[in-house]
């Protein structure tokens, strides 16, 4: 299967380091995104799978936390934060081979907390919607 994403998005790379990323990858990012939002996605391919070539539900909640989290991270400068909250609620079905993409937005910031949303999206069609919490635990 092939990991190409739109135009637009490049890898999400971690380096040498094995990482989370990794495992569930590949993961892509856009470029171009105003502040306080993200937008990631990824190719639905068979390992990202049930057997009945759906995506998981685990995978789409991986894509979601990871990209919400980072978005935490970046607008923090780089603070460590860890998930506290994430609720999920799952609309329609990707299928292998698809464009699954993420779109986060931080709602507020607050001293200790941060509140996020996203979508996942296959084209147009939303496919699930989050929310979450994430803690700042640590300065930079």
């Amino acid at each position: 299967m092939t990991e190409k994403a739109p135009v637009g998005f490049e890898a999400i790379l971690s380096g040498d380091a094995v990482s989370f990323e990794t495992h569930v990858g590949p993961l892509f990012r856009k470029i171009d995104v105003p502040a306080n939002h993200a937008v990631w996605g990824f190719r639905a391919e068979p390992h990202h799978c049930n057997p009945y070539g759906m995506l998981h539900g685990g995978m789409a909640v991986a894509l979601v936390d990871t990209m919400m989290g980072s978005l935490v991270f970046h607008t923090i400068d780089g603070a460590p934060c860890a998930t506290i909250s994430l609720n999920t609620e799952f609309l329609a079905a990707a299928k292998t081979g698809d464009w699954v993409e993420g779109r986060a937005e931080m709602l507020r910031q607050g001293r200790s907390v941060c509140f996020v949303r996203a979508d996942l999206f296959v084209g147009e069609k939303r496919i699930m919607t989050a929310s979450g919490a994430w803690a700042i635990i640590g300065t930079k």
